[in-house]
């Protein structure tokens, strides 16, 4: 993350639930600083549409993976430009874009294309999980409006932040409706590094050992 206060409460909720075996650090997922081949997983969930440089942050997560490891990835997709978007469907991926502070989408096709142009992963697969996330979206906004309480407190403590809460179940109505139509998607993704032939022949020579 690039919030200190993420890796604060991060570090804080572990210790909480007696979690040893994890650490939560300020850094670029663009650069990383983290040694090549260096994990048996990376796993990448909701970020990719935060990312200014969507090949970037592809070929940062693969080069720290092992030969053999396996990579996930979960990201908010825009449909494939052709037919190209028309006026309305620009309007709305502005909107949504903008009033979360994405830069851009690009499509699941596109980071398949992205994946498969590193030359070193395998066994590619991709799928759109709008149909399995489409309800989260709406749930979100009831879960704000089913607590009162908060509503209440917000209202009468902070009226910006309450604007804020109303702007954002807006925006996710909004995410909503676009995902539904198909002009947003939920791209999920999955992959292997592939073993060198060094990496191969060190697995043989241990395994007859």
């Amino acid at each position: 993350t690039l919030s200190p206060a993420q890796v604060k409460r991060a570090t804080e909720l572990a210790k909480e639930q007696g979690l040893t075996n994890v650490k939560f650090q300020v850094t670029d997922a663009l650069n990383t600083k983290f040694e090549d081949d260096t994990y048996d997983l990376v796993w990448g969930c909701e970020s990719g549409e935060h990312m200014p440089d969507k090949k970037k942050y592809i070929e940062e997560m693969t080069r720290v993976l092992k030969p053999g490891g396996n990579w996930v990835m979960a990201t908010w997709c825009e449909r494939e430009p052709q037919p190209p978007f028309t006026v309305e469907e620009r309007k709305t991926l502005n909107f949504v874009y903008e009033e979360w502070a994405h830069p851009y989408f690009i499509s699941i096709e596109a980071y398949e294309q992205l994946v498969k142009g590193t030359g070193v992963m395998e066994k590619v697969v991709t799928e759109d999980w709008v149909d399995r996330t489409l309800p989260s979206w709406r749930h979100s906004i009831w879960v704000g409006l089913w607590s009162p309480w908060y509503v209440l407190k917000t209202s009468l403590k902070n009226p910006p932040a309450f604007i804020g809460f109303i702007r954002d179940a807006y925006t996710l109505e909004r995410y909503h409706r676009a995902m539904k139509r198909g002009l947003l998607k939920y791209g999920m993704f999955k992959a292997t590094k592939a073993r060198s032939e060094e990496h191969t022949s060190e697995l043989q020579s241990l395994a007859g050992s």
